[in-house]
């Protein structure tokens, strides 16, 4: 049966998502949805429907509306999927179609708002909302400070943060955060290389581990996490961004919250509930780079570099008096031991597998 006027008018004012309009595209959608905008178009069209010139034009406008969000969800491969959220804040509305990262304590939402892509942290249970709170302030705050610093680079970009209200009627925390674009963790790239980095690739993620921790330690930050699952790795520019500010503290405070999946990577006064310090994340920053190293636990390979494993080991002491505290320190004595070793510093391309 022919289109007419009247009932696209009538299928667009039922609708809710492009898909009410287009219905199932097949295995060639944008074929389809091609033939179908130009079926319903001609069926539009004010020279077809003499009389109704009104109300034609109203309804081919809302069609390319239509159409243009239909071609959207296309780019996005969320056509035809179900939300997975849909989210108001504001003047912003959030809605996403992928499946969420699981973290350990939130679900992480890839969506958009307002056209933009972004990120939807959302704390798995109400109780873990102070997590997200102190995540929001420690990122508000970084990113008042470090605002036109090129050490910015190395921290995530809060969006906004608010509360959203479930299905069961809980309020939860939501941290809206702007994605990294081409980025692996190094939890990925210890899985992709797992009999270890080469140390001067390894070097480049330190340094910009150290960068990160010695600018957070300065505005009296302990992050409490630098792990697998939270360092980020940019290969294209070299930069390294540290996440998940939820478990940071102010420095003297016990951290409140752990990591599960690695306990073990903590240095002991966490789990003596003492007050965390600088030497408490650089303890963790170590562990980290004895697994890109391809090692495990607190002994570096015998196959790295005399000099490294030494710098390494005085991080890695289990009393935090007498390890290493300072990452400014730190890093300048790492890159003298890498000038050493390797000369001035060159752009090693870095490529994940």
């Amino acid at each position: 049966m022919a289109l007419t006027l009247n009932k696209l008018i009538h299928l667009m004012l039922r609708a809710v998502e492009p898909e009410d309009i287009f219905g199932n595209l097949g295995d060639e959608p944008e074929e389809e949805l091609r033939r179908q905008y130009r079926a319903m178009a001609l069926a539009a069209h004010p020279d077809h429907n003499p009389g109704q010139w009104t109300a034609a034009n109203e309804a081919f406008r809302q069609l390319q509306g239509w159409h243009d969000m239909a071609q959207r969800k296309l780019a996005e491969g969320a056509y035809g999927k179900a939300e997975r959220i849909r989210a108001t804040s504001g003047g912003r509305s959030y809605v996403g179609y992928r499946e969420p990262i699981t973290g350990d304590i939130c679900d992480l939402f890839p969506a958009r708002g307002n056209g933009e892509p972004a990120l939807l942290k959302v704390a798995r249970s109400p109780r873990n909302n102070d997590l997200l709170v102190t995540e929001a302030r420690a990122l508000g705050r970084i990113a008042k400070e470090l605002a036109g610093q090129p050490v910015r680079a190395h921290f995530p970009t809060l969006v906004e943060s608010f509360l959203l209200r479930d299905t069961a009627g809980s309020r939860r925390h939501v941290n809206v955060l702007r994605p990294e674009e081409g980025v692996y963790s190094l939890a990925e790239v210890i899985h992709a290389y797992p009999q270890g980095l080469h140390p001067a690739d390894a070097a480049w993620i330190f340094n910009r581990t150290l960068a990160a921790l010695g600018t957070a330690h300065g505005m009296g930050f302990i992050h409490g996490a630098v792990l697998p699952t939270h360092m980020l790795i940019r290969p294209s520019d070299h930069n390294g961004i540290l996440i998940d500010w939820c478990y940071s503290v102010t420095s003297g405070e016990p951290i409140k919250a752990i990591s599960t999946p690695y306990a073990d990577d903590y240095p002991p006064e966490v789990s003596a509930c003492q007050g965390a310090t600088s030497a408490t994340d650089l303890y963790m920053a170590a562990r980290l780079m004895v697994r890109l190293l391809g090692g495990s636990g607190a002994a570096p390979p015998t196959s790295t570099p005399r000099p490294i494993q030494a710098l390494l080991r005085a991080c890695l002491i289990p009393a935090p008096a007498r390890r290493h505290g300072d990452a400014w320190q730190v890093l300048e004595d790492f890159r003298v031991i890498l000038g050493d070793l390797y000369g001035p510093p060159t752009f090693r391309p870095f490529r994940m597998p």
